[in-house]
């Protein structure tokens, strides 16, 4: 399968658009086809919470919310990358900062080091026209709980 592009122009609603989105990929069985389901279970995920994040903490500062998801699937990989309007964030010092605070069994505040952990390749700039995004790549031939922070 070739690449898919996705786009979100609301954020409310997103959430349910994206599992539908994923149920259908899942029904076709095409998309995603060369992928066990936990490693499409991973990208779910990954996905999930990174969107999950944009809805809870963005900053679009008024403007309308622009949102696309590109899906690159590669044998026994898939790659994704989210690109959106907001203002970004200093991703890294956060994930830095959450790696320290981390508490057993914290009940919030773990979507970051889970998609972080869920993720082969993980990288977040501001794109050359001033957009935010995320780049990251799911495999079937990576053990993603050797990367969870204990």
């Amino acid at each position: 399968m070739e690449t898919t592009r996705q786009s979100f122009k609301r954020l409310d609603g997103v959430i349910d658009e994206l599992h539908d989105l994923f149920e259908s990929w899942e029904q076709e069985g095409a998309l995603l086809s060369h992928l066990d389901l936990d490693t499409i279970h991973l990208f779910r995920l990954a996905v999930h919470e990174w969107v999950a994040n944009l809805v809870q903490h963005a900053c679009f500062d008024g403007r309308s919310p622009e949102v696309t998801m590109d899906v690159i699937p590669n044998g026994r990989r898939v790659r994704c990358i989210i690109e959106d309007n907001s203002f970004g964030f200093p991703m890294h010092e956060r994930l830095d900062v959450q790696r320290e605070a981390l508490k057993p069994y914290p009940e919030r505040g773990m979507g970051l080091l889970m998609l972080n952990a869920a993720t082969e390749y993980f990288e977040y700039t501001e794109s050359e026209s001033g957009r935010q995004r995320l780049e990251f790549t799911v495999s079937a031939d990576s053990d993603p709980c050797l990367n969870i922070p204990f």
